[in-house]
């Protein structure tokens, strides 16, 4: 297996460059941004490679010999999967290697087979287990919600698509910016605001954020949107965390986190706003990366995933994260 970083101004720009190379089975093992510019690392078994006009016996005999020291590898990775998880039966064999074929945390992934497998009764179809496992209820009454997480994640959009969702059921939606950072962050969400018919207010500090709660109060839904922030942004995590204090524990906090992130840096990412206490997730950007890394990060943290996005289409690409959908994500290799 070969491991190879590619480099683009967004994620989708440095996974398309991945695919270019590498070809559809490349398998995305890590993502992250440094300085405006995200690296994605990527592994393959064989680089695609333009074959010869006639291979000749040499070369079709080394493509059994590559063929069947990859089968070794794998009866080997498999060998020490039965070690780590007791009882891994062939049933659990496929989930086995779409984690590992994910990038998944190998701890995590060891501890959600097991769950898996305490599941699997007789007749028990794998997914369905699978979907008992990740099955975890999301408290959607809260009426003040705050959204958090790195930027560029999709926080700003996630809102707009909740609140046309929410006006469409004929709910009162209020919209709040408190991203004073990114040129344009406020213009963005109050452009949305217009569109929508829910008003929009800018709040700098805590002391703002108070007052424009306040003149939500008749609002259904208030929806809150923040600056982006990264695991090394202590500065602007501390400024997060006192405006989140302001909701108080009534209000709800959604995390918003790409489905392209890495295992390490999916760690790195929950264990930044960890202690902003975030009790929902929305998994952003389904449509260019595994969700695998990130999703099994929450599931060992105990934070449900409440929707999952697969494109900016306000409000389409966005949908409840079912038990079933999660555990389709999970399988998915």
């Amino acid at each position: 297996m070969k491991l190879r970083r590619f480099s683009g101004a967004t994620t989708a720009q440095a996974i398309a460059r991945v695919k270019a190379a590498l070809g559809p089975d490349a398998i995305i093992l890590d993502t992250a941004a440094v300085a405006g510019e995200v690296t994605v690392t990527a592994a393959v078994d064989e680089l695609p490679a333009a074959p010869p006009p006639r291979p000749g016996p040499l070369d079709g005999e080394l493509a059994a010999e590559v063929r069947q020291l990859l089968g070794v590898v794998r009866e080997l990775v498999e060998d020490q999967w039965r070690h780590q998880v007791p009882g891994l039966g062939p049933e659990l064999v496929p989930l086995q290697r779409a984690l590992v074929a994910q990038g998944v945390d190998a701890v995590i992934a060891a501890a959600l087979v097991q769950a898996t497998a305490r599941r699997l009764d007789a007749g028990t179809p794998l997914d369905a287990a699978l979907a008992g496992t990740l099955g975890a209820s999301v408290d959607d009454t809260r009426r003040v919600r705050f959204f958090l997480g790195p930027p560029g994640d999709g926080k700003t959009t996630t809102i707009a698509k909740l609140a046309a969702q929410a006006r469409r059921a004929g709910r009162r939606v209020a919209l709040v910016s408190t991203d004073t950072y990114r040129i344009g962050a406020v213009a963005e969400l109050e452009t949305y605001g217009r569109a929508l018919g829910a008003p929009c207010t800018a709040a700098a500090d805590a002391g703002e954020l108070r007052r424009a709660l306040a003149a939500a109060a008749g609002a259904d839904l208030v929806l809150v949107d923040t600056a982006g922030a990264g695991p090394d942004q202590e500065r602007e995590l501390a400024e997060l965390a006192a405006l989140v204090t302001v909701g108080g524990t009534a209000a709800g906090r959604t995390l918003v986190a790409s489905a392209a992130t890495g295992s390490r840096a999916a760690c790195r990412t929950y264990g930044a706003f960890a202690a902003l206490a975030p009790d929902a997730c929305v998994l952003t950007k389904l449509d260019v990366g595994p969700a695998g890394p990130m999703l099994g990060v929450l599931w060992r943290a105990g934070v449900p995933v409440s929707h999952v996005a697969a494109g900016r289409r306000i409000p389409d690409d966005l949908e409840p994260a079912t038990s079933d959908r999660l555990a389709r994500c999970l399988l998915a290799a």
